[in-house]
């Protein structure tokens, strides 16, 4: 798929310019921070393989195998973590096996894996300080902040999670103490969108038509937030099959958290201090959430599946520690109801692993050079939508792939061009001189 791509090559730019390659992104974008071209998800993912790579090296096939590896150093520090009996080891296996959202990802080279195993690595953390609360010990405690705050750099989602992790830590548990606690967070949640959002390339997304409109009139901008809202609040039950799964699953473990939440405040056994830490924590780490999804995100095409599934997986691992067999059983029956719809989406989504790359579009490199001291869009290929494929793998690192996905005329930036006929006679012809064809388009270079 295309991101998978964007990823694979952003990883071989950083390793080989680090910060003086080309822009990435949609539509010839630019980030706050000048110096920063990597994407609409920032330079985080790049940098982190990128250093992994520095010392495994870097391939077509270099993102599957380390994203195996994390995964497994993840699950194994949580068994570890959660000292996990043969038992409870094996329900473990059957957990990671049938969940569809780390199946799907983990032999791509998209960072959905990395935070699937920052969920495995995490609910052993969050495990620990749900059974010890206040004595848990400072390096644990000093591991999950750290922890979470790599996380945060990659997704800011993340940061929410601020929130259960200075509440658990406390001695008690009131409304005071959750207020507090949200106060604490607040500046960390702040400070990783706003870095998030200057280290990213803007995308065409709701976000940005929201803001648009607030610049315009803020009457139109909460018009637009409401319909946004209400309109994403019906998509919960459209989807594939997968998806609606992975939904109904954390609908579930929400509705079994707030069942217990009530069931503890009620009661005074010896497990009540924990148990209304769990459910509490279920909630803090999902509904947020969702909420701040179906605000300003998108609940279709795979969007919120990404987003959500990492969170799912922390709750269930959370759950499945502390022998919560309600949330536990949620989960592997909603994974299991769905197993039949699993090969066509895995097939529809890996095929092309298997597809032969066009001949022509293997040879791009001889056209295609990387300018050391040049400017970013000197560096950059602008690309249409039908020609965003595996043969860009093919194309010198340190040069930026931009996707065109506007129909209006632009002036182009981008010192290449690969794109269709018609998408050229869009972009001004008469600056653009071709330099070789392809069965789905054709390679320009911009005239100076």
């Amino acid at each position: 798929m295309s991101d998978k791509i964007d990823y694979w090559h952003q990883v071989a730019t950083f390793r080989t310019v680090g910060f003086a390659g080309g822009v990435y992104g949609v539509d010839e974008p630019h980030a706050e921070l000048p110096f920063i071209y990597f994407g609409s998800n920032g330079p985080a993912y790049p940098m982190l393989l990128a250093g992994i790579g520095s010392i495994a090296g870097w391939r077509p096939f270099s993102g599957p195998l380390i994203n195996m590896t994390v995964v497994a150093v993840a699950i194994f520090s949580y068994l570890a973590l959660t000292r996990a009996g043969r038992m409870r080891a094996v329900l473990t296996g059957l957990l990671v096996l049938t969940f569809w959202p780390l199946m799907l990802y983990l032999t791509t080279t998209m960072q959905e894996t990395f935070h699937q195993a920052f969920a495995a690595a995490l609910a052993g953390l969050f495990f620990l300080l749900l059974r010890r609360g206040p004595d848990t010990s400072r390096t644990f405690y000093t591991a999950a902040v750290a922890l979470l705050a790599l996380a945060s750099l990659l997704r800011p989602t993340w940061a929410l999670l601020f929130v259960p992790l200075f509440f658990l830590r406390g001695a008690e548990f009131s409304g005071r103490r959750l207020k507090w606690a949200a106060v604490k967070a607040s500046p960390i949640i702040v400070a990783a969108f706003w870095v998030w959002s200057a280290v990213s390339t803007p995308y065409p997304g709701f976000v940005a038509q929201l803001t648009g409109s607030a610049t315009r009139s803020p009457l139109a901008a909460v018009k637009l937030f409401l319909w946004h809202f209400c309109s994403s609040t019906k998509k919960l039950a459209e989807g594939n099959w997968l998806e609606l799964a992975l939904r109904a699953a954390l609908l579930l473990i929400v509705v079994a958290a707030i069942t217990g939440v009530v069931r503890h405040l009620r009661g005074s056994d010896a497990d009540h201090r924990e148990g209304l830490a769990a459910c509490t924590f279920h909630l803090l780490n999902l509904v947020p959430l969702l909420i701040l999804l179906i605000g300003f995100y998108d609940i279709f095409d795979w969007r919120d599946y990404r987003v959500l599934a990492p969170h799912v997986l922390l709750s269930v691992l959370v759950a499945l520690a502390r022998s919560e067999r309600t949330v536990v059983i949620s989960a592997v029956a909603t994974n299991v109801a769905v197993v039949g719809a699993v090969g066509p989406i895995f097939s529809e989504i890996h095929y092309r692993h298997f597809v032969p790359v066009n001949k022509k579009t293997t040879t791009l490199s001889r056209y295609l050079a990387y300018k050391p001291g040049a400017s970013a869009w000197e560096n950059t290929i602008l690309v249409d939508r039908a020609n965003f494929g595996p043969g860009l793998v093919n194309v010198p690192a340190g040069l930026g792939l931009t996707l065109h996905l506007r129909e209006n005329d632009q002036t182009v930036r981008s010192r290449y061009l690969l794109v269709t006929e018609a998408t050229a006679l869009k972009l001004r012809p008469d600056r653009l001189r071709l330099l070789t064809t392809t069965d789905q388009g054709n390679l320009y270079i911009r005239k100076d």
